[in-house]
């Protein structure tokens, strides 16, 4: 019996151990750079690394999986793009209906849910905290997005962070920027 518990626990562990990371947090792999991203929904398109990554609301076929479509939220290492799967954590994760009314409207994409505090929708919970070349100063680990124009790169800092290209590369070329973090 024992023997039993323990061998469907190793076998429960391991097919968790290998999901791949972007389906456990509801992304669905959807192009590597330089391809397209194709949408079944509107729904939010995430470029980049884990760590470094720029996202785009996209409400038609899909999105080029590119630096001229995102920005280079991670210089010289090569990207790929996911998209957030319509529905993931349903039951309770606190996550708004699915619907979409152009780029930063009305969006009502992914909320914190069960890994953060609280039912918010995050479009508006974003507060400005420095314009581009400034320091963007707070205490304790936020998440941090730099861009313009619905065009952000975004990371999770501690204690502050510098708000320029050279932290987040360039999200949005040739347009003034600011830094603003999630409250």
């Amino acid at each position: 019996m024992l023997r039993s518990l323990l061998m469907a626990a190793l076998v429960a562990g391991a097919s968790l151990a290998a999901m791949p990371e972007a389906m456990a947090q509801g992304l669905v792999p959807c192009a590597p750079e330089h391809g397209f991203c194709r949408v079944p929904y509107p729904t939010r398109v995430i470029y980049g690394v884990p760590g470094r990554t720029a996202a785009r609301d996209v409400g038609g076929r899909g999105i080029p999986c590119s630096n001229e479509a995102f920005g280079d939220p991670a210089p010289g290492i090569p990207k790929r793009c996911s998209y957030v799967a319509r529905g993931y954590g349903r039951g309770g994760d606190d996550w708004g209906p699915d619907r979409y009314e152009g780029p930063g409207r009305g969006f009502d994409g992914p909320r914190r849910g069960p890994f953060g505090p609280g039912p918010r929708d995050e479009m508006a919970a974003w507060q400005f905290c420095a314009r581009e070349g400034g320091f963007c100063d707070f205490r304790g680990p936020r998440r941090v997005r730099y861009g313009a124009g619905g065009r952000f790169a975004e990371r999770v800092s501690r204690d502050g962070i510098p708000c320029n290209n050279s932290v987040f590369g360039d999200p949005a070329p040739g347009r003034p920027k600011t830094c603003q973090v999630l409250d």
